[in-house]
């Protein structure tokens, strides 16, 4: 819930900031400053985003959807691999070190470098997935309860064959994304996602207005939504004279390390999407829609995620890797201590409210149509147990950028591959008793795992952490939260019984889940302001301050 009053914040926060100001703040303040910028932007690409699952929900029956979603995750995997993961990650902290010692020059000529190796081996993928889509779809969804619905495998077959070229796309989108956030550049990348949502969305809508029975028009609108992203992105770089371009190759020791750490970048990182295709192969043998509600419930837990873990993450990349280039080691676990205490601000009230309001926020998102009251059930259960995940996989985000910056990207690979494994091994035991939510709780300890494990690491390569500092501010927290839990417990009690008079249902659930949802916001800012706790102060000063310039 804290999102939208955090969105709210952006929006005073958004762009403005030239060089010589950025200089003249603190790191902290330059870190909250770009995540809130990306979190507008990444703010307005899920609400477009929770439009577009609403009308794969409520439009397309059930086969249609788990197709779809399947269909979709090949190239969202290679997505991450190639671009938002493996490479970002490994590619930003050697852009920022040649940008700062050697100059902007050298730092463009590697971005090109890394493009065209980047471009060649994104195409040949893209072709040989196309290629060989139908023996790997069968792999992913080999489980009888898929196999037996007439005419899904082959559905699933043609949307994926078109959607594989997307990989192409997006990855040259990801990539463009990671310069502009190697350049500070945050708010255009995250939203362009915004625009690849709203063209699903149109195609959406004209399928089932005019051609109910061409889902493949569904697939189409993926690759023109991409191509719209790389046109967005590749804009703002070439305005700022970033834009990369095909060039010759030289392997220089820059290069060798970027790709040197890509290599368990891509382990580590690509094992967190094996994760979802052993997820996907495990839902095939439940009951149909698992796919669907197992997807769903993923992109409410992705709306905090994204908006303050990965904001928070990406802007934080380059800030530490300038740390760790001029060996200021002190100043980043400082600043890693400052961006964990605001994560836990903002993610423990999100967490609360997933788990109090899974319920009316599933049924005001997604109860239309095709998805009926038995589909909201199951769905706001998952979500209810990916409340307690939300925590785990925020704080791994933000450790894991340490170990990013100082270019040590193996023990991230590793703990996830210990991870992995655990799920492989726990899923089927707790799948045999509890079906769907044993998949899924499964899932939620193997995030806990690798949390225990990275933070035992992370004291070996960075040095000890002040976890008793940490622990005492989030102890703080709990007050503001009781009240807000109290709040929202009675209130989603009775604010519908009263809005029921007057409203129609649909009403009544939308207007009582908004209201809720700000009111617990003001609650929870309201309290931590009056306690004078500092990660509340620090926004509303951020605020204040916007306001008096403005």
């Amino acid at each position: 819930m804290i999102p939208y009053c955090y969105i709210l914040c952006n929006r005073i926060l958004k762009s403005g900031e030239n060089l010589k100001k950025r200089e003249s703040q603190s790191d902290d303040q330059q870190v909250t400053i770009s995540a809130a910028k990306m979190s507008l932007g990444t703010g307005i690409s899920r609400i477009l985003g929770f439009i577009r699952d609403l009308a794969l929900a409520g439009l397309f029956p059930v086969m249609v959807r788990d197709a779809f979603v399947v269909a979709f995750r090949l190239p969202n995997m290679f997505r991450r691999l190639l671009g938002e993961g493996s490479l970002s990650v490994s590619f930003i902290p050697v852009f920022v070190s040649e940008k700062e010692l050697n100059g902007v020059e050298q730092a463009r000529n590697l971005a090109n470098s890394v493009f065209t190796l980047l471009l060649i081996v994104s195409a040949t993928l893209s072709i040989l997935g196309i290629i060989f889509i139908e023996p790997m779809i069968n792999l992913m969804v080999s489980g009888d309860a898929y196999q037996a619905v007439t005419g899904k495998v082959e559905l699933t077959v043609t949307l994926a064959r078109i959607m594989f070229a997307y990989l192409f796309l997006v990855t040259t989108y990801a990539y463009y994304m990671a310069i502009l956030n190697a350049l500070k550049s945050f708010f255009i990348p995250a939203m362009a996602p915004a625009l690849f949502n709203l063209t699903f969305i149109i195609f959406a809508f004209v399928t089932y207005g005019f051609y109910p029975q061409n889902y493949e028009l569904l697939a189409w609108a993926v690759i023109i939504g991409g191509i719209i992203q790389v046109a967005v992105t590749g804009y703002k770089l070439f305005s700022m004279g970033f834009l990369p371009q095909l060039s010759s190759v030289k392997m220089n020791p820059q290069l060798k390390t970027i790709f040197k750490n890509m290599i368990p970048g891509m382990i580590g990182l690509g094992i967190l999407q094996l994760m979802s295709l052993v997820n996907i192969y495990y839902a095939s043998e439940l009951s149909e829609g698992s796919h669907s509600y197992i997807y769903f419930a993923d992109r409410i837990l992705e709306l905090p995620n994204s908006i303050i873990a990965v904001s928070l993450s990406v802007a934080l990349l380059p800030t530490l890797s300038k740390h760790w280039a001029n060996q200021d080691l002190d100043k980043m676990k400082e600043t890693v201590l400052a961006q964990l205490k605001n994560l836990f601000f903002l993610s423990l009230p999100c967490a609360l409210g997933m788990y109090l309001l899974a319920h009316p926020i599933v049924t005001v998102l997604f109860k239309r149509g095709q998805f009926i009251e038995a589909d909201v059930i199951i769905t706001a259960n998952i979500i209810k147990e990916y409340a307690f995940l939300l925590l785990a996989i925020s704080v791994i985000r933000i450790l894991a950028t340490s170990f990013y910056a100082i270019k040590n990207t193996w023990v991230p690979a590793f703990i996830s591959a210990l991870s992995l494994v655990f799920h492989v091994i726990m899923a089927p035991v707790l799948m045999q008793k509890y079906g769907l939510y044993g998949l899924v709780g499964s899932t939620i300890l193997s995030g806990y795992f690798n949390l225990i494990i990275l933070s035992i690491f992370y004291k070996k390569f960075l040095g000890s952490f002040p976890l008793f500092h940490l622990l005492k501010s989030i102890s703080v927290y709990l007050v503001p939260l009781f009240f807000m839990s109290i709040w929202v417990y009675y209130a989603n009690i009775y604010i519908p019984k009263g809005l029921s008079a007057i409203l129609p249902e649909g009403g009544t659930n939308l207007i009582s889940l908004a209201f809720n949802i700000i009111c617990a916001a003001v609650i929870y800012f309201t309290i931590s302001h009056k306690m004078k706790i500092e990660e509340s102060s620090k926004i509303i000063s951020l605020i204040n301050r916007k306001l008096k310039r403005s």
